[in-house]
């Protein structure tokens, strides 16, 4: 179901990810927020609405804001180096190049979206982790000032977002686990456009 909604999305222009991953992050915030909190209020030891106000603050922040001011970073790279056009790699390393250093904005190679969007959405976790930790724990510092939980706001900071974040992954191998079943259990289509058999040949008569 994932590759056939994100398939055809400006195929012939690539993917450009923050289109992707934004609406997925918005849908996962409300539950992030909750984990975070329920984290916050136990190793911080804050009462539960300056947990909830704090982390609804910090995440909305990192995640409307810097999310999309990293997407436009990597882009801005990937341009730089070079990742704007086909690679000349031979395979594997073709397709590691097209999901790491072209992660932000994905080449148009449509047979492999179904694939590549799961794993570069994996992929931009990676930076988006680090870049999340640096403006929350900003954030909780702002809020919250001195803590006299159990950890510090930088040591709780990271912690809560290994946790959250090992949710996130684990929820992005669900969806390329899915994507690359759903693509095998898809039966070939021939040229012509019938059902491929196990030889190979089409199941629609040739016509002259």
């Amino acid at each position: 179901m994932f590759a056939k909604v994100m398939q055809p999305i400006l195929a012939n222009a690539g993917v450009p990810m923050l289109f992707v991953q934004m609406p997925l992050l918005l849908f996962a915030l409300p539950v992030v927020i909750a984990l975070e909190a329920a984290l916050c209020h136990r190793w911080l030891g804050i009462s539960w609405k300056q947990a909830w106000r704090a982390t609804a603050i910090a995440n909305v922040i990192s995640t409307v804001a810097g999310f999309p001011m990293m997407w436009i970073a990597l882009v801005i790279l990937q341009m730089i180096v070079g990742g704007g056009s086909f690679p000349n790699l031979p395979e594997p390393w073709f397709s590691v190049y097209t999901v790491t250093v072209q992660a932000a904005w994905l080449l148009p190679i449509e047979k492999r979206l179904y694939w590549m969007i799961p794993t570069a959405s994996l992929v931009l976790m990676i930076p988006a982790f680090f870049i999340t930790v640096l403006i929350e724990k900003r954030v909780y510092q702002m809020r919250l000032g001195e803590c006299l939980g159990s950890m510090g706001i930088g040591r709780a900071t990271w912690s809560m977002h290994l946790v959250s974040y090992g949710l996130l992954v684990v929820a992005g191998l669900f969806l390329l686990g899915s994507s690359l079943t759903s693509h095998k259990s898809r039966p070939a289509i021939a040229p012509n456009g019938g059902l491929a058999t196990p030889s190979g040949k089409s199941n629609v008569p040739e016509y002259q």
